[in-house]
Protein backbone atom coordinates (compact mmCIF):
# COMPACT_ATOMS: atom_id res chain seq x y z
CA UNK A 1 0.00 0.00 0.00
CA UNK A 2 2.75 2.47 1.13
CA UNK A 3 4.56 1.37 -2.22
CA UNK A 4 1.49 2.46 -4.38
CA UNK A 5 1.07 5.93 -2.90
CA UNK A 6 4.95 6.43 -3.38
CA UNK A 7 4.19 5.13 -7.01
CA UNK A 8 1.10 7.74 -7.18
CA UNK A 9 3.46 10.70 -6.36
CA UNK A 10 5.83 10.14 -8.24
CA UNK A 11 3.67 9.86 -10.95
CA UNK A 12 2.04 12.94 -10.30
CA UNK A 13 5.13 14.95 -9.66
CA UNK A 14 6.33 13.59 -12.91
CA UNK A 15 3.09 15.51 -14.27
CA UNK A 16 3.21 18.55 -12.91
CA UNK A 17 6.77 19.27 -13.45
CA UNK A 18 5.57 18.47 -17.28
CA UNK A 19 6.03 22.09 -19.45
CA UNK A 20 5.28 23.17 -22.85
CA UNK A 21 6.53 21.54 -25.98
CA UNK A 22 8.24 24.52 -26.66
CA UNK A 23 10.39 24.55 -23.72
CA UNK A 24 10.61 21.28 -23.28
CA UNK A 25 12.08 20.99 -26.81
CA UNK A 26 14.42 24.01 -25.97
CA UNK A 27 15.46 22.87 -22.28
CA UNK A 28 16.76 19.04 -24.23
CA UNK A 29 18.60 19.92 -27.20
CA UNK A 30 16.44 20.28 -29.71
CA UNK A 31 15.98 24.29 -30.06
CA UNK A 32 16.32 24.02 -33.68
CA UNK A 33 13.92 21.87 -33.86
CA UNK A 34 11.28 24.37 -32.24
CA UNK A 35 12.16 26.73 -34.49
CA UNK A 36 9.80 24.76 -36.85
CA UNK A 37 6.83 24.92 -34.44
CA UNK A 38 7.39 28.75 -33.59
CA UNK A 39 7.81 30.01 -37.44
CA UNK A 40 4.43 26.97 -38.70
CA UNK A 41 1.04 27.69 -38.50
CA UNK A 42 -0.01 28.73 -35.00
CA UNK A 43 -3.09 26.28 -35.22
CA UNK A 44 -0.65 23.46 -34.33
CA UNK A 45 0.82 24.34 -31.79
CA UNK A 46 -2.64 25.15 -30.30
CA UNK A 47 -3.91 21.85 -30.91
CA UNK A 48 -1.17 20.53 -28.77
CA UNK A 49 -1.40 22.46 -26.20
CA UNK A 50 -4.67 22.01 -25.61
CA UNK A 51 -4.69 18.05 -26.32
CA UNK A 52 -3.11 14.93 -24.49
CA UNK A 53 -1.17 12.21 -25.97
CA UNK A 54 0.70 13.72 -28.28
CA UNK A 55 4.10 11.70 -30.14
CA UNK A 56 6.55 14.82 -31.20
CA UNK A 57 9.30 13.55 -33.89
CA UNK A 58 12.02 15.72 -33.32
CA UNK A 59 15.37 15.84 -34.35
CA UNK A 60 18.39 17.56 -31.78
CA UNK A 61 20.60 20.50 -32.18
CA UNK A 62 23.96 18.19 -33.12
CA UNK A 63 21.86 16.14 -36.59
CA UNK A 64 23.58 18.53 -39.46
CA UNK A 65 20.38 17.70 -41.27
CA UNK A 66 18.13 19.83 -39.70
CA UNK A 67 20.71 22.82 -39.10
CA UNK A 68 21.85 22.77 -43.12
CA UNK A 69 17.92 22.89 -43.86
CA UNK A 70 15.96 24.79 -41.89
CA UNK A 71 17.13 28.02 -43.16
CA UNK A 72 15.95 27.44 -46.21
CA UNK A 73 12.09 26.44 -45.42
CA UNK A 74 9.40 28.46 -46.33
CA UNK A 75 6.57 29.20 -43.61
CA UNK A 76 4.48 26.32 -45.80
CA UNK A 77 6.84 24.00 -45.48
CA UNK A 78 7.63 24.57 -42.12
CA UNK A 79 3.59 23.72 -40.99
CA UNK A 80 4.12 20.95 -43.05
CA UNK A 81 7.14 19.30 -41.23
CA UNK A 82 5.54 20.43 -37.76
CA UNK A 83 2.25 19.02 -38.71
CA UNK A 84 3.74 15.49 -40.19
CA UNK A 85 5.79 14.94 -37.16
CA UNK A 86 3.25 15.47 -34.81
CA UNK A 87 0.87 12.60 -34.39
CA UNK A 88 -1.38 11.34 -31.64
CA UNK A 89 -1.18 7.75 -29.59
CA UNK A 90 -5.36 7.50 -29.53
CA UNK A 91 -4.59 4.23 -27.90
CA UNK A 92 -2.56 5.47 -24.69
CA UNK A 93 -3.35 6.97 -21.71
CA UNK A 94 -1.29 10.02 -21.13
CA UNK A 95 0.51 7.86 -18.32
CA UNK A 96 1.36 5.34 -20.10
CA UNK A 97 2.59 6.88 -23.05
CA UNK A 98 5.04 9.38 -20.90
CA UNK A 99 6.19 6.31 -19.01
CA UNK A 100 7.03 4.25 -22.28
CA UNK A 101 10.62 3.38 -23.59
CA UNK A 102 11.27 2.68 -26.89
CA UNK A 103 12.49 -0.96 -27.63
CA UNK A 104 12.78 -3.37 -30.95
CA UNK A 105 9.61 -5.31 -29.29
CA UNK A 106 7.46 -2.50 -28.88
CA UNK A 107 4.31 -3.17 -31.32
CA UNK A 108 3.50 -2.12 -34.53
CA UNK A 109 1.50 1.10 -34.78
CA UNK A 110 -0.06 3.67 -37.26
CA UNK A 111 -0.31 7.09 -35.93
CA UNK A 112 -2.45 9.54 -37.99
CA UNK A 113 -0.69 13.26 -37.98
CA UNK A 114 -1.90 17.01 -37.92
CA UNK A 115 -0.70 17.07 -41.90
CA UNK A 116 -4.68 17.25 -43.66
CA UNK A 117 -3.33 20.15 -46.28
CA UNK A 118 -5.40 19.02 -49.16
CA UNK A 119 -3.06 20.07 -51.71
CA UNK A 120 -1.08 16.82 -50.27
CA UNK A 121 -2.87 14.80 -48.57
CA UNK A 122 -5.79 12.65 -50.10
CA UNK A 123 -7.25 9.83 -48.25
CA UNK A 124 -10.72 10.97 -47.70
CA UNK A 125 -12.35 12.92 -46.69
CA UNK A 126 -11.03 14.86 -42.74
CA UNK A 127 -8.46 11.87 -43.08
CA UNK A 128 -5.43 13.31 -42.29
CA UNK A 129 -2.08 11.67 -43.40
CA UNK A 130 -0.56 9.13 -41.33
CA UNK A 131 2.62 7.44 -40.73
CA UNK A 132 4.18 3.74 -39.11
CA UNK A 133 5.90 3.39 -36.62
CA UNK A 134 7.81 -0.35 -35.87
CA UNK A 135 10.81 -2.55 -35.59
CA UNK A 136 12.77 -3.48 -38.40
CA UNK A 137 14.70 -6.40 -38.35
CA UNK A 138 17.07 -6.96 -35.68
CA UNK A 139 17.44 -3.42 -35.00
CA UNK A 140 17.48 -2.10 -31.20
CA UNK A 141 14.77 0.56 -31.75
CA UNK A 142 12.04 1.37 -33.53
CA UNK A 143 11.81 2.78 -36.84
CA UNK A 144 9.11 5.64 -38.30
CA UNK A 145 7.87 5.34 -42.10
CA UNK A 146 6.82 8.45 -43.50
CA UNK A 147 7.51 9.85 -47.06
CA UNK A 148 9.57 9.09 -49.43
CA UNK A 149 10.19 5.86 -49.10
CA UNK A 150 12.50 6.50 -46.21
CA UNK A 151 12.88 4.92 -43.19
CA UNK A 152 14.15 6.56 -39.71
CA UNK A 153 15.49 5.34 -36.19
CA UNK A 154 14.58 6.55 -33.14
CA UNK A 155 17.53 7.58 -31.33
CA UNK A 156 16.42 7.91 -27.48
CA UNK A 157 13.96 7.75 -25.10
CA UNK A 158 10.99 9.87 -24.64
CA UNK A 159 11.15 12.89 -23.16
CA UNK A 160 7.37 13.99 -21.29
CA UNK A 161 5.98 17.23 -21.74
CA UNK A 162 2.96 18.46 -20.91
CA UNK A 163 0.59 17.26 -23.86
CA UNK A 164 2.48 13.95 -24.80
CA UNK A 165 6.16 13.01 -25.49
CA UNK A 166 8.96 13.67 -27.88
CA UNK A 167 10.19 11.14 -28.93
CA UNK A 168 14.06 11.72 -30.48
CA UNK A 169 15.25 10.26 -34.18
CA UNK A 170 17.48 10.23 -36.23
CA UNK A 171 16.37 12.86 -39.04
CA UNK A 172 13.18 15.03 -40.21
CA UNK A 173 10.03 13.24 -41.41
CA UNK A 174 9.90 13.39 -44.96
CA UNK A 175 6.31 14.79 -46.33
CA UNK A 176 4.42 11.88 -48.22
CA UNK A 177 4.73 12.44 -52.15
CA UNK A 178 2.22 11.44 -55.10
CA UNK A 179 2.69 7.84 -56.79
CA UNK A 180 4.96 9.08 -59.42
CA UNK A 181 7.25 11.06 -57.67
CA UNK A 182 7.28 8.15 -55.02
CA UNK A 183 8.13 5.26 -57.21
CA UNK A 184 10.44 7.25 -59.29
CA UNK A 185 13.02 6.72 -55.90
CA UNK A 186 12.96 3.10 -56.55
CA UNK A 187 15.50 1.94 -59.20
CA UNK A 188 13.85 -1.30 -58.82
CA UNK A 189 10.18 -0.47 -59.24
CA UNK A 190 11.40 1.25 -63.02
CA UNK A 191 8.84 -1.03 -65.13
CA UNK A 192 5.97 -0.59 -63.11
CA UNK A 193 6.14 3.10 -63.45
CA UNK A 194 6.51 2.68 -67.07
CA UNK A 195 3.28 0.81 -67.90
CA UNK A 196 1.68 2.67 -65.28
CA UNK A 197 2.18 6.29 -67.70
CA UNK A 198 2.43 3.91 -70.78
CA UNK A 199 -1.51 2.91 -69.61
CA UNK A 200 -2.85 6.32 -68.84
CA UNK A 201 -3.15 5.35 -65.28
CA UNK A 202 -0.64 7.72 -63.58
CA UNK A 203 -3.11 10.47 -63.33
CA UNK A 204 -6.10 8.29 -62.21
CA UNK A 205 -4.30 6.21 -59.84
CA UNK A 206 -2.24 9.64 -57.99
CA UNK A 207 -5.63 11.36 -57.60
CA UNK A 208 -7.89 8.20 -55.96
CA UNK A 209 -8.53 8.55 -52.53
CA UNK A 210 -6.91 6.09 -50.19
CA UNK A 211 -4.87 3.46 -51.63
CA UNK A 212 -2.98 0.42 -51.53
CA UNK A 213 -0.49 -0.20 -54.35
CA UNK A 214 1.39 -3.00 -54.57
CA UNK A 215 4.41 -2.66 -56.57
CA UNK A 216 6.61 -5.31 -58.20
CA UNK A 217 10.09 -5.55 -58.16
CA UNK A 218 10.83 -5.59 -62.38
CA UNK A 219 12.29 -9.13 -61.73
CA UNK A 220 8.46 -9.78 -61.05
CA UNK A 221 7.66 -8.80 -64.88
CA UNK A 222 10.04 -11.49 -66.13
CA UNK A 223 6.53 -13.68 -65.57
CA UNK A 224 4.75 -12.41 -68.55
CA UNK A 225 6.09 -11.24 -71.91
CA UNK A 226 5.14 -7.39 -72.01
CA UNK A 227 5.67 -6.67 -75.18
CA UNK A 228 3.05 -9.02 -76.65
CA UNK A 229 0.27 -7.19 -74.40
CA UNK A 230 -2.21 -5.02 -75.28
CA UNK A 231 -3.20 -1.50 -73.72
CA UNK A 232 -6.18 -3.18 -72.15
CA UNK A 233 -4.63 -6.55 -70.80
CA UNK A 234 -1.70 -4.05 -69.38
CA UNK A 235 -4.79 -2.10 -67.48
CA UNK A 236 -5.83 -4.98 -65.80
CA UNK A 237 -2.76 -6.71 -64.94
CA UNK A 238 -1.86 -3.14 -62.91
CA UNK A 239 -5.59 -2.88 -61.80
CA UNK A 240 -5.26 -6.21 -59.67
CA UNK A 241 -1.95 -4.61 -57.87
CA UNK A 242 -4.10 -1.25 -56.52
CA UNK A 243 -6.28 -2.15 -53.27
CA UNK A 244 -9.08 0.60 -53.57
CA UNK A 245 -11.34 2.34 -50.09
CA UNK A 246 -8.47 0.56 -47.96
CA UNK A 247 -5.29 1.91 -46.95
CA UNK A 248 -3.31 -0.86 -45.78
CA UNK A 249 -0.70 0.02 -43.65
CA UNK A 250 1.21 -3.10 -42.29
CA UNK A 251 0.29 -3.18 -38.44
CA UNK A 252 -3.39 -3.07 -39.66
CA UNK A 253 -2.78 -6.20 -42.32
CA UNK A 254 -4.46 -9.13 -40.77
CA UNK A 255 -4.44 -12.60 -41.80
CA UNK A 256 -7.46 -13.66 -44.13
CA UNK A 257 -8.37 -10.41 -45.09
CA UNK A 258 -10.24 -9.86 -48.62
CA UNK A 259 -9.66 -6.76 -50.30
CA UNK A 260 -10.88 -5.63 -53.72
CA UNK A 261 -9.15 -4.33 -56.25
CA UNK A 262 -9.38 -1.78 -59.20
CA UNK A 263 -9.39 -4.40 -61.18
CA UNK A 264 -12.86 -5.97 -59.56
CA UNK A 265 -11.14 -9.11 -58.44
CA UNK A 266 -10.10 -9.42 -54.72
CA UNK A 267 -6.64 -9.96 -53.10
CA UNK A 268 -6.35 -12.36 -49.70
CA UNK A 269 -3.79 -11.32 -47.28
CA UNK A 270 -1.77 -14.25 -45.45
CA UNK A 271 0.49 -13.13 -42.38
CA UNK A 272 3.30 -15.75 -41.43
CA UNK A 273 6.23 -15.97 -39.79
CA UNK A 274 8.06 -16.05 -43.04
CA UNK A 275 5.93 -12.50 -43.83
CA UNK A 276 2.95 -11.10 -45.61
CA UNK A 277 1.58 -11.92 -48.64
CA UNK A 278 -1.26 -11.05 -51.46
CA UNK A 279 -2.49 -13.41 -53.06
CA UNK A 280 0.76 -15.09 -52.41
CA UNK A 281 2.69 -12.45 -53.65
CA UNK A 282 5.77 -11.66 -50.69
CA UNK A 283 6.13 -8.27 -49.24
CA UNK A 284 9.40 -7.36 -49.42
CA UNK A 285 9.26 -3.73 -49.05
CA UNK A 286 6.05 -2.17 -47.01
CA UNK A 287 4.97 1.13 -46.23
CA UNK A 288 6.13 3.47 -47.97
CA UNK A 289 3.18 6.41 -47.35
CA UNK A 290 2.49 8.39 -49.96
CA UNK A 291 0.02 10.99 -50.29
CA UNK A 292 -2.90 8.91 -50.93
CA UNK A 293 -2.28 5.67 -49.30
CA UNK A 294 0.53 3.13 -49.15
CA UNK A 295 2.72 1.24 -51.36
CA UNK A 296 4.26 -2.23 -50.72
CA UNK A 297 6.90 -3.58 -53.01
CA UNK A 298 6.32 -7.47 -53.92
CA UNK A 299 8.08 -9.57 -55.55
CA UNK A 300 6.06 -11.31 -58.00
CA UNK A 301 3.13 -10.48 -59.88
CA UNK A 302 -0.57 -10.61 -58.00
CA UNK A 303 -3.02 -13.00 -59.67
CA UNK A 304 -6.83 -12.84 -59.53
CA UNK A 305 -6.94 -14.89 -56.72
CA UNK A 306 -5.56 -18.61 -57.81
CA UNK A 307 -2.30 -17.82 -55.24
CA UNK A 308 -3.71 -16.60 -52.01
CA UNK A 309 -1.85 -18.84 -49.78
CA UNK A 310 1.93 -18.77 -49.55
CA UNK A 311 3.73 -21.77 -50.18
CA UNK A 312 4.16 -23.98 -46.50
CA UNK A 313 7.92 -23.04 -46.70
CA UNK A 314 7.14 -19.22 -46.80
CA UNK A 315 9.17 -18.67 -49.96
CA UNK A 316 6.37 -17.01 -52.45
CA UNK A 317 6.62 -18.34 -55.79
CA UNK A 318 5.83 -16.72 -58.92
CA UNK A 319 1.46 -16.46 -59.28
CA UNK A 320 0.28 -17.87 -62.25
CA UNK A 321 -1.35 -15.46 -64.47
CA UNK A 322 -4.06 -16.26 -67.15
CA UNK A 323 -5.07 -12.97 -68.69
CA UNK A 324 -8.69 -14.27 -68.69
CA UNK A 325 -9.00 -14.66 -65.09
CA UNK A 326 -8.50 -10.39 -64.32
CA UNK A 327 -12.10 -9.70 -65.87
CA UNK A 328 -10.89 -8.06 -68.38
CA UNK A 329 -14.46 -6.86 -70.01
CA UNK A 330 -15.54 -6.09 -65.95
CA UNK A 331 -12.37 -3.95 -65.43
CA UNK A 332 -12.88 -1.79 -68.41
CA UNK A 333 -16.20 -1.03 -67.17
CA UNK A 334 -14.74 -0.57 -63.44
CA UNK A 335 -11.99 1.65 -64.66
CA UNK A 336 -14.28 3.84 -66.51
CA UNK A 337 -16.83 4.40 -63.72
CA UNK A 338 -14.29 5.13 -61.30
CA UNK A 339 -12.35 7.70 -63.70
Amino acid sequence: MILFHVLLALSAATLASADTLINTLQQNGFSDFASIYQDADPSILSSIDVGSNFIIYATNNTQSAVNSTLARRSTTSQSQIAAMCSVQNTASSSKKLRSKRQQANSPAAVYESLLSDPEIVNLGPGVNQSLVEKPVGDADVPNVFAGAGKVVPVVGDDIPFEGGVIRPVASLLEIPGSIPSTLSLFPNLSILTALLAQSNLTGPVSETAGITVLAPEDSAFAAINISALTNEQIVGILGQHVIVNYVGYSPLLKDGQVLNTLANGTITVAVRDSGVYFNGAKVTASDVIVENGVVHTVASLVGSGDGENPPATGAAGRTGLCLKTFGLAALGMAVAALF
